[in-house]
């Protein structure tokens, strides 16, 4: 099961770079020259999903100690993981909201290590 959410969370990276979810309009915006762009919504909630499925079945491998660690180790999956299909699709707003749930999620972990004794923090 930790292979398949290896090879689920890497093909919705990998499909973000082969086929990013932003497509080409035929128009231009005539007061700067560029040619107008659009989300394509099927395709960015597939690879957002193959990088929630994956994170999920990664982290229900895993024996964590607590739901805390379990939380905050899938938020900051999925938050690096969206971060980086904002990044490289050019859309900043998701790629803003994958970094604020990775650390999110990295402060729940760190509570959670913290308040039911998983080690020094």
């Amino acid at each position: 099961m930790k292979l398949a959410g290896l090879v689920v969370y890497l093909l919705g990276i990998a499909l973000s770079v082969v086929r990013p979810p932003l497509e080409r309009l035929a128009c231009i915006d005539m007061t700067t020259g560029q040619v107008m762009t659009r989300i394509n919504p099927f395709f960015l909630v597939l690879e957002l999903s193959l990088i929630m499925v994956g994170s999920l079945f990664l982290a229900l491998n895993h024996e964590f100690k607590n739901y805390h660690e379990r939380n905050g180790w899938m938020a900051v999956s999925t938050g690096l993981g969206f971060a980086f299909v904002g990044g490289y699709s050019e859309i900043y707003e998701l790629s803003l909201f994958g970094v604020v749930l990775a650390i999110l999620g990295m402060i729940v972990y760190k509570i959670g290590r913290a308040k039911y004794g998983g080690g020094q923090s």
